[in-house]
């Protein structure tokens, strides 16, 4: 897994790619804990580049958003790519965490 990260306005946008699987999780788990501190109002997550996702990273995306909620900050998905968006259509993710396209139908959701 590798992270690229910006900050757009009062959003960190976190670019993922790669597998992000069990053995990211401490990563993953960083991230979340420092994007927590990071004074942005949103989180943004660009999985357009992840190329794999297991069930362990399904479950650090829902616990990264119950807290991130409960910080008061908001979380989103953009850009999953097939199978990627399957996984989580199937899991009903779009039903919990909003999830756009791109950034830029992310962006305009926000504004």
């Amino acid at each position: 897994m590798h992270v690229a990260e910006r900050i757009q306005d009062d959003t960190l946008v976190l670019m993922i790619s790669g597998r992000v699987t069990f053995y990211s999780r401490k990563v993953f788990q960083a991230i979340v804990s420092n994007a927590r501190l990071s004074g942005a109002k949103h989180i943004m997550f660009n999985i357009q580049g992840v190329t794999f996702m297991d069930s362990t990273a399904l479950g650090g995306l829902a616990l990264a958003y119950l807290n991130l909620k409960e910080s008061d900050l908001a979380m989103s998905l953009v850009g999953p790519q097939q199978p990627i968006k399957s996984l989580l259509d199937d899991a009903n993710f779009p039903t919990l965490i909003p999830t756009f396209p791109s950034e830029e139908k992310a962006f305009k959701s926000i504004s």
